[in-house]
Protein backbone atom coordinates (compact mmCIF):
# COMPACT_ATOMS: atom_id res chain seq x y z
CA UNK A 1 0.00 0.00 0.00
CA UNK A 2 1.29 3.76 -0.67
CA UNK A 3 0.95 6.76 1.33
CA UNK A 4 -2.45 7.62 -0.12
CA UNK A 5 -4.14 4.40 0.02
CA UNK A 6 -3.18 4.33 4.23
CA UNK A 7 -4.60 7.89 4.22
CA UNK A 8 -7.71 6.36 2.57
CA UNK A 9 -8.13 3.65 4.52
CA UNK A 10 -7.57 5.37 7.89
CA UNK A 11 -10.53 8.35 6.53
CA UNK A 12 -12.54 5.62 4.91
CA UNK A 13 -12.84 3.43 8.15
CA UNK A 14 -12.71 6.17 10.58
CA UNK A 15 -16.17 7.76 8.50
CA UNK A 16 -17.48 4.70 9.02
CA UNK A 17 -16.88 4.17 12.24
CA UNK A 18 -17.41 7.50 13.91
CA UNK A 19 -21.36 7.15 12.31
CA UNK A 20 -21.83 3.89 13.76
CA UNK A 21 -20.79 5.13 17.20
CA UNK A 22 -22.26 8.49 16.96
CA UNK A 23 -25.57 6.97 16.50
CA UNK A 24 -24.79 4.78 20.00
CA UNK A 25 -24.09 8.13 21.48
CA UNK A 26 -26.93 10.20 20.08
CA UNK A 27 -29.72 8.12 21.11
CA UNK A 28 -27.99 7.11 24.07
CA UNK A 29 -27.93 11.06 25.11
CA UNK A 30 -31.79 11.61 24.03
CA UNK A 31 -32.66 9.04 26.21
CA UNK A 32 -30.94 10.61 29.14
CA UNK A 33 -28.15 7.99 29.42
CA UNK A 34 -25.05 9.12 31.02
CA UNK A 35 -22.05 8.85 28.79
CA UNK A 36 -18.50 8.40 29.84
CA UNK A 37 -16.69 8.35 26.74
CA UNK A 38 -16.70 8.76 22.84
CA UNK A 39 -13.72 7.07 21.60
CA UNK A 40 -12.73 6.67 18.08
CA UNK A 41 -10.23 4.20 17.50
CA UNK A 42 -8.21 1.54 19.90
CA UNK A 43 -5.23 1.52 22.07
CA UNK A 44 -2.97 4.79 23.11
CA UNK A 45 -4.64 8.04 22.79
CA UNK A 46 -3.55 10.61 20.79
CA UNK A 47 -5.98 13.41 21.35
CA UNK A 48 -9.12 14.14 23.92
CA UNK A 49 -11.06 16.49 25.14
CA UNK A 50 -14.17 16.87 27.33
CA UNK A 51 -17.84 18.64 27.10
CA UNK A 52 -20.75 18.28 29.30
CA UNK A 53 -19.05 14.88 31.13
CA UNK A 54 -18.43 13.27 28.39
CA UNK A 55 -14.80 12.86 27.07
CA UNK A 56 -14.61 12.56 23.28
CA UNK A 57 -10.93 10.92 22.53
CA UNK A 58 -9.26 10.01 19.02
CA UNK A 59 -6.77 6.76 19.48
CA UNK A 60 -4.17 5.98 17.55
CA UNK A 61 -5.49 2.55 15.88
CA UNK A 62 -7.99 3.68 13.27
CA UNK A 63 -9.83 -0.13 14.10
CA UNK A 64 -12.87 0.34 15.86
CA UNK A 65 -14.25 3.08 18.63
CA UNK A 66 -16.72 2.79 21.33
CA UNK A 67 -19.65 4.46 23.51
CA UNK A 68 -18.64 4.22 27.15
CA UNK A 69 -21.95 4.42 28.51
CA UNK A 70 -23.10 4.35 32.52
CA UNK A 71 -23.93 0.90 33.51
CA UNK A 72 -23.46 -1.01 29.69
CA UNK A 73 -19.88 -1.65 30.66
CA UNK A 74 -17.74 -2.25 33.69
CA UNK A 75 -18.04 0.28 36.41
CA UNK A 76 -15.87 3.51 35.38
CA UNK A 77 -12.14 3.11 36.64
CA UNK A 78 -12.55 6.67 37.96
CA UNK A 79 -15.74 6.47 39.95
CA UNK A 80 -14.12 3.07 41.39
CA UNK A 81 -11.55 6.20 43.23
CA UNK A 82 -14.43 7.32 44.99
CA UNK A 83 -14.13 5.38 48.07
CA UNK A 84 -13.87 5.46 51.85
CA UNK A 85 -10.52 6.87 52.90
CA UNK A 86 -9.66 8.86 49.75
CA UNK A 87 -8.63 12.35 49.79
CA UNK A 88 -10.91 14.71 46.83
CA UNK A 89 -11.30 18.21 47.00
CA UNK A 90 -14.63 19.47 46.09
CA UNK A 91 -16.26 22.13 44.88
CA UNK A 92 -20.30 23.57 45.84
CA UNK A 93 -22.63 24.82 43.98
CA UNK A 94 -24.28 25.68 47.23
CA UNK A 95 -23.49 25.65 51.09
CA UNK A 96 -25.60 21.99 50.97
CA UNK A 97 -24.66 20.58 47.16
CA UNK A 98 -21.09 18.95 45.58
CA UNK A 99 -21.51 19.53 42.22
CA UNK A 100 -17.79 18.99 41.55
CA UNK A 101 -15.32 16.21 42.55
CA UNK A 102 -11.57 16.39 41.25
CA UNK A 103 -9.57 13.10 42.21
CA UNK A 104 -6.42 14.37 40.46
CA UNK A 105 -3.07 14.52 42.37
CA UNK A 106 -3.32 18.32 41.10
CA UNK A 107 -2.80 21.23 43.73
CA UNK A 108 -5.58 22.26 45.31
CA UNK A 109 -6.86 25.66 43.94
CA UNK A 110 -8.50 28.52 45.65
CA UNK A 111 -11.97 27.33 45.16
CA UNK A 112 -11.79 23.69 46.29
CA UNK A 113 -12.28 22.22 49.67
CA UNK A 114 -10.36 18.64 50.80
CA UNK A 115 -12.22 16.16 51.48
CA UNK A 116 -11.50 12.73 53.27
CA UNK A 117 -14.36 10.37 52.29
CA UNK A 118 -15.78 8.58 54.09
CA UNK A 119 -19.18 7.30 52.46
CA UNK A 120 -20.49 8.63 49.21
CA UNK A 121 -23.49 7.34 47.31
CA UNK A 122 -23.60 7.96 43.59
CA UNK A 123 -26.49 5.98 42.22
CA UNK A 124 -29.47 6.34 45.14
CA UNK A 125 -29.43 9.22 47.58
CA UNK A 126 -26.48 10.65 45.75
CA UNK A 127 -24.95 11.83 48.71
CA UNK A 128 -21.01 12.50 49.89
CA UNK A 129 -19.45 12.53 53.75
CA UNK A 130 -16.15 13.17 54.88
CA UNK A 131 -14.05 15.21 56.90
CA UNK A 132 -12.83 18.43 56.00
CA UNK A 133 -11.24 19.56 59.40
CA UNK A 134 -8.53 17.25 60.11
CA UNK A 135 -8.10 18.61 63.40
CA UNK A 136 -11.18 18.29 64.50
CA UNK A 137 -12.07 15.20 62.49
CA UNK A 138 -15.61 16.26 62.11
CA UNK A 139 -17.48 14.81 59.14
CA UNK A 140 -20.08 16.79 57.24
CA UNK A 141 -22.71 15.24 54.84
CA UNK A 142 -23.43 17.05 51.71
CA UNK A 143 -25.96 16.30 48.74
CA UNK A 144 -24.17 15.49 45.36
CA UNK A 145 -25.70 17.26 42.56
CA UNK A 146 -27.03 15.10 39.93
CA UNK A 147 -24.57 16.33 37.08
CA UNK A 148 -21.60 16.52 39.33
CA UNK A 149 -18.56 16.12 37.22
CA UNK A 150 -15.57 13.77 38.59
CA UNK A 151 -12.41 14.83 37.74
CA UNK A 152 -9.13 12.94 37.19
CA UNK A 153 -7.23 14.63 34.95
CA UNK A 154 -6.87 17.87 32.56
CA UNK A 155 -8.73 16.13 30.07
CA UNK A 156 -10.66 13.14 31.62
CA UNK A 157 -13.62 14.63 33.34
CA UNK A 158 -16.94 12.37 34.13
CA UNK A 159 -20.08 13.02 34.94
CA UNK A 160 -21.60 10.48 37.62
CA UNK A 161 -24.33 8.27 36.63
CA UNK A 162 -27.76 8.02 38.82
CA UNK A 163 -29.69 4.94 38.44
CA UNK A 164 -31.97 6.58 36.05
CA UNK A 165 -29.69 7.56 33.73
CA UNK A 166 -27.87 4.50 33.49
CA UNK A 167 -28.46 2.41 30.35
CA UNK A 168 -29.79 -0.84 31.88
CA UNK A 169 -32.58 1.23 34.00
CA UNK A 170 -34.04 3.25 31.30
CA UNK A 171 -37.05 1.12 29.29
CA UNK A 172 -36.43 -1.75 27.38
CA UNK A 173 -37.20 -0.17 24.26
CA UNK A 174 -35.06 2.76 24.47
CA UNK A 175 -32.11 -0.24 25.05
CA UNK A 176 -33.04 -1.67 21.82
CA UNK A 177 -33.20 1.36 19.97
CA UNK A 178 -29.64 2.76 22.23
CA UNK A 179 -28.45 -0.81 20.63
CA UNK A 180 -29.92 -0.54 16.77
CA UNK A 181 -28.79 3.38 16.35
CA UNK A 182 -25.54 1.99 15.39
CA UNK A 183 -26.09 0.04 12.73
CA UNK A 184 -28.96 2.47 11.61
CA UNK A 185 -26.77 4.86 10.92
CA UNK A 186 -24.18 2.24 9.27
CA UNK A 187 -27.42 1.73 6.91
CA UNK A 188 -27.81 5.68 6.73
CA UNK A 189 -24.02 6.42 5.24
CA UNK A 190 -24.44 3.84 2.65
CA UNK A 191 -27.76 5.23 1.51
CA UNK A 192 -26.77 8.49 1.16
CA UNK A 193 -23.68 7.57 -0.43
CA UNK A 194 -25.00 5.52 -2.76
CA UNK A 195 -27.32 8.52 -4.17
CA UNK A 196 -24.39 10.80 -4.04
CA UNK A 197 -22.54 8.39 -6.22
CA UNK A 198 -25.69 8.02 -8.50
CA UNK A 199 -25.81 11.74 -9.37
CA UNK A 200 -22.15 11.67 -9.76
CA UNK A 201 -21.17 9.71 -12.20
CA UNK A 202 -21.78 10.98 -15.97
CA UNK A 203 -23.86 7.76 -16.51
CA UNK A 204 -25.60 5.01 -14.20
CA UNK A 205 -26.64 1.78 -15.34
CA UNK A 206 -30.76 1.45 -16.19
CA UNK A 207 -32.93 -0.28 -14.09
CA UNK A 208 -34.33 -2.88 -16.44
CA UNK A 209 -32.18 -5.18 -18.68
CA UNK A 210 -31.38 -2.54 -21.45
CA UNK A 211 -28.41 -3.93 -23.33
CA UNK A 212 -25.52 -2.11 -25.46
CA UNK A 213 -23.95 -4.96 -27.44
CA UNK A 214 -20.38 -5.33 -27.46
CA UNK A 215 -18.34 -5.78 -31.02
CA UNK A 216 -17.37 -8.92 -32.48
CA UNK A 217 -19.39 -10.75 -30.30
CA UNK A 218 -22.34 -12.99 -30.51
CA UNK A 219 -25.42 -11.02 -29.62
CA UNK A 220 -24.36 -8.01 -32.01
CA UNK A 221 -23.49 -10.87 -35.23
CA UNK A 222 -27.34 -11.98 -34.36
CA UNK A 223 -28.35 -8.01 -34.78
CA UNK A 224 -29.03 -7.05 -31.17
CA UNK A 225 -28.34 -3.08 -30.76
CA UNK A 226 -28.05 -0.78 -28.52
CA UNK A 227 -31.17 0.03 -26.57
CA UNK A 228 -33.03 -3.40 -27.03
CA UNK A 229 -34.68 -4.91 -23.75
CA UNK A 230 -34.07 -8.22 -23.07
CA UNK A 231 -37.26 -9.94 -21.83
CA UNK A 232 -36.72 -13.47 -22.05
CA UNK A 233 -33.97 -16.06 -22.26
CA UNK A 234 -34.54 -19.84 -22.91
CA UNK A 235 -37.39 -19.66 -20.58
CA UNK A 236 -36.23 -17.70 -17.86
CA UNK A 237 -38.35 -14.25 -17.86
CA UNK A 238 -36.13 -11.53 -17.68
CA UNK A 239 -36.80 -8.12 -16.01
CA UNK A 240 -33.29 -6.54 -14.56
CA UNK A 241 -29.88 -7.12 -15.34
CA UNK A 242 -29.25 -9.42 -12.02
CA UNK A 243 -31.42 -12.06 -13.66
CA UNK A 244 -30.41 -11.48 -17.21
CA UNK A 245 -26.45 -12.23 -16.24
CA UNK A 246 -27.97 -14.72 -14.28
CA UNK A 247 -29.55 -16.43 -16.65
CA UNK A 248 -26.85 -16.65 -19.64
CA UNK A 249 -24.34 -18.24 -16.48
CA UNK A 250 -26.96 -20.48 -15.71
CA UNK A 251 -26.63 -21.63 -19.58
CA UNK A 252 -23.09 -22.14 -19.92
CA UNK A 253 -21.88 -22.97 -23.06
CA UNK A 254 -25.14 -24.00 -25.22
CA UNK A 255 -27.29 -22.25 -27.54
CA UNK A 256 -29.94 -19.94 -25.94
CA UNK A 257 -32.90 -18.19 -27.75
CA UNK A 258 -32.77 -14.80 -26.29
CA UNK A 259 -36.35 -12.75 -26.45
CA UNK A 260 -36.17 -8.95 -26.73
CA UNK A 261 -37.80 -6.08 -27.05
CA UNK A 262 -37.29 -3.25 -29.45
CA UNK A 263 -39.67 -0.41 -29.34
CA UNK A 264 -43.45 -1.92 -29.51
CA UNK A 265 -41.87 -4.87 -31.40
CA UNK A 266 -40.41 -8.10 -29.81
CA UNK A 267 -38.33 -10.65 -31.54
CA UNK A 268 -36.75 -14.01 -30.31
CA UNK A 269 -33.05 -14.44 -31.66
CA UNK A 270 -30.73 -17.85 -31.39
CA UNK A 271 -27.03 -16.70 -29.71
CA UNK A 272 -24.17 -19.41 -29.37
CA UNK A 273 -21.72 -17.91 -26.64
CA UNK A 274 -18.27 -17.22 -26.69
CA UNK A 275 -15.91 -18.89 -25.01
CA UNK A 276 -13.16 -16.22 -23.36
CA UNK A 277 -10.55 -17.71 -21.09
CA UNK A 278 -8.74 -15.27 -18.83
CA UNK A 279 -6.78 -15.56 -15.81
CA UNK A 280 -9.98 -15.33 -13.97
CA UNK A 281 -10.84 -18.63 -15.61
CA UNK A 282 -13.25 -19.43 -18.86
CA UNK A 283 -16.52 -17.92 -19.48
CA UNK A 284 -19.01 -17.83 -21.85
CA UNK A 285 -20.50 -14.68 -22.90
CA UNK A 286 -22.91 -13.58 -25.91
CA UNK A 287 -21.41 -10.27 -25.07
CA UNK A 288 -23.77 -7.22 -23.68
CA UNK A 289 -23.27 -4.63 -21.34
CA UNK A 290 -25.65 -2.90 -19.30
CA UNK A 291 -27.68 0.32 -20.98
CA UNK A 292 -26.85 3.51 -19.49
CA UNK A 293 -28.29 6.85 -18.85
CA UNK A 294 -28.41 10.40 -17.85
CA UNK A 295 -31.83 10.48 -16.68
CA UNK A 296 -32.98 11.77 -13.61
CA UNK A 297 -35.56 9.16 -12.73
CA UNK A 298 -32.85 6.42 -13.63
CA UNK A 299 -30.16 7.88 -11.22
CA UNK A 300 -33.00 7.46 -8.58
CA UNK A 301 -34.05 4.21 -9.09
CA UNK A 302 -29.91 3.42 -9.19
CA UNK A 303 -29.47 5.12 -5.65
CA UNK A 304 -31.95 2.46 -4.18
CA UNK A 305 -31.08 -0.27 -6.33
CA UNK A 306 -27.16 0.10 -5.08
CA UNK A 307 -28.57 -0.09 -1.96
CA UNK A 308 -30.74 -2.86 -2.01
CA UNK A 309 -28.99 -4.71 -4.27
CA UNK A 310 -25.91 -4.49 -1.99
CA UNK A 311 -27.87 -5.06 1.04
CA UNK A 312 -29.55 -8.45 -0.22
CA UNK A 313 -26.14 -9.66 -1.32
CA UNK A 314 -24.88 -9.23 1.64
CA UNK A 315 -27.84 -11.27 3.14
CA UNK A 316 -27.36 -13.71 0.86
CA UNK A 317 -22.84 -14.15 1.37
CA UNK A 318 -24.35 -14.38 5.09
CA UNK A 319 -26.75 -16.73 5.00
CA UNK A 320 -23.88 -18.87 2.69
CA UNK A 321 -21.50 -18.56 5.37
CA UNK A 322 -23.50 -19.90 7.79
CA UNK A 323 -24.63 -22.76 5.63
CA UNK A 324 -21.01 -23.27 4.73
CA UNK A 325 -18.52 -22.01 6.96
CA UNK A 326 -14.97 -20.72 5.51
CA UNK A 327 -12.85 -18.59 6.36
CA UNK A 328 -12.03 -17.61 2.48
CA UNK A 329 -15.05 -16.42 2.45
CA UNK A 330 -14.56 -13.32 5.20
CA UNK A 331 -12.27 -10.48 4.81
CA UNK A 332 -10.47 -8.44 7.66
CA UNK A 333 -8.47 -5.74 8.31
CA UNK A 334 -5.78 -6.62 5.67
CA UNK A 335 -8.06 -7.93 3.12
CA UNK A 336 -10.04 -4.25 3.52
CA UNK A 337 -7.06 -2.73 2.87
CA UNK A 338 -5.87 -3.98 -0.22
CA UNK A 339 -10.03 -3.51 -1.35
CA UNK A 340 -9.28 0.14 -0.47
CA UNK A 341 -6.22 -0.03 -1.84
CA UNK A 342 -7.33 -0.85 -5.29
CA UNK A 343 -10.18 1.43 -5.22
CA UNK A 344 -7.99 4.20 -4.21
CA UNK A 345 -6.06 3.64 -7.72
CA UNK A 346 -9.45 3.50 -9.37
CA UNK A 347 -10.56 6.94 -8.20
CA UNK A 348 -12.53 9.06 -5.54
CA UNK A 349 -15.96 7.78 -6.85
CA UNK A 350 -14.88 3.89 -6.63
CA UNK A 351 -13.71 4.88 -2.54
CA UNK A 352 -17.15 6.51 -2.36
CA UNK A 353 -18.70 3.45 -3.71
CA UNK A 354 -16.55 0.81 -1.60
CA UNK A 355 -17.42 3.58 1.76
CA UNK A 356 -20.88 2.45 1.43
CA UNK A 357 -20.74 -1.26 0.29
CA UNK A 358 -18.14 -1.46 3.38
CA UNK A 359 -21.08 0.66 5.78
CA UNK A 360 -23.21 -1.52 4.85
CA UNK A 361 -21.54 -4.48 5.19
CA UNK A 362 -20.33 -3.31 8.79
CA UNK A 363 -24.06 -2.45 9.67
CA UNK A 364 -25.25 -6.00 8.64
CA UNK A 365 -22.53 -7.75 10.57
CA UNK A 366 -23.14 -5.86 13.93
CA UNK A 367 -26.88 -7.33 13.94
CA UNK A 368 -25.37 -10.57 14.05
CA UNK A 369 -27.17 -11.90 17.68
CA UNK A 370 -23.69 -12.96 19.11
CA UNK A 371 -22.84 -11.15 22.31
CA UNK A 372 -20.45 -8.14 22.66
CA UNK A 373 -21.96 -7.42 18.90
CA UNK A 374 -25.31 -4.91 18.70
CA UNK A 375 -27.43 -7.85 17.53
CA UNK A 376 -26.22 -9.91 20.86
CA UNK A 377 -27.36 -6.95 22.91
CA UNK A 378 -30.83 -6.60 21.64
CA UNK A 379 -30.68 -10.52 21.45
CA UNK A 380 -30.86 -10.18 25.44
CA UNK A 381 -33.25 -7.47 25.66
CA UNK A 382 -35.25 -9.15 23.62
CA UNK A 383 -34.85 -12.70 26.23
CA UNK A 384 -35.09 -9.98 29.01
CA UNK A 385 -38.53 -8.81 27.64
CA UNK A 386 -39.78 -12.49 27.43
CA UNK A 387 -38.83 -13.51 31.16
CA UNK A 388 -39.67 -10.03 32.17
CA UNK A 389 -36.84 -9.73 33.74
CA UNK A 390 -33.28 -9.45 33.16
CA UNK A 391 -30.66 -12.24 33.12
CA UNK A 392 -28.53 -12.31 36.11
CA UNK A 393 -24.86 -10.20 36.03
CA UNK A 394 -23.21 -13.74 36.02
CA UNK A 395 -24.92 -15.23 32.80
CA UNK A 396 -24.39 -11.96 31.34
CA UNK A 397 -20.64 -11.46 32.09
CA UNK A 398 -19.75 -14.97 30.63
CA UNK A 399 -22.27 -14.18 27.08
CA UNK A 400 -20.27 -10.79 26.70
CA UNK A 401 -16.56 -12.65 27.91
CA UNK A 402 -17.76 -15.57 25.05
CA UNK A 403 -18.55 -13.07 23.05
CA UNK A 404 -14.68 -11.14 23.06
CA UNK A 405 -13.52 -14.60 23.29
CA UNK A 406 -15.24 -15.85 19.41
CA UNK A 407 -14.42 -12.40 18.26
CA UNK A 408 -10.89 -12.37 19.13
CA UNK A 409 -10.31 -15.54 17.56
CA UNK A 410 -12.59 -15.00 14.57
CA UNK A 411 -10.09 -11.96 13.89
CA UNK A 412 -6.83 -13.84 14.39
CA UNK A 413 -7.90 -16.39 12.29
CA UNK A 414 -9.33 -14.57 9.36
CA UNK A 415 -6.62 -12.01 9.78
CA UNK A 416 -3.55 -15.21 9.15
CA UNK A 417 -5.94 -16.36 6.48
CA UNK A 418 -5.98 -12.83 4.82
CA UNK A 419 -1.85 -12.78 5.08
CA UNK A 420 -1.70 -15.88 3.71
CA UNK A 421 -3.71 -15.21 0.83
Amino acid sequence: MNFASIIAFIIVFGVIVTIHEFGHFFVAKKFGVVVYEFSIGMGPKIFGTNKNGTNYVIRILPVGGYVLMAGADQDNEYLNELRPGKVVKIKFANQHTVNFIDISEDPITANEQLMRISAIDINDKLSIKGVIDEETKRELQFELAPDTKVRAGEDRIIQIAPKDRQLPNISLWKQILVNFAGPFMNFVLAFVLFFALAFSLIKVPVSNSQINPIKNYPAMKQGLKKGDVITKVDSSKISNWTQLTTAIENVGDKTMKVSYRRGNKSRTVTVKPKKVVESGGTQYLIGVEQDTTTGFANRIKYGFSSFFGSATSIWLALAHLIEHPSLNQLGGPVAIAKTTSAATADGFLSLVGLTAFLSLNIGIFNLIPIPVLDGGKILLNLIQAIRHKPLSEKVNQWAMIAGVVFMILLMIAVTINDLLR
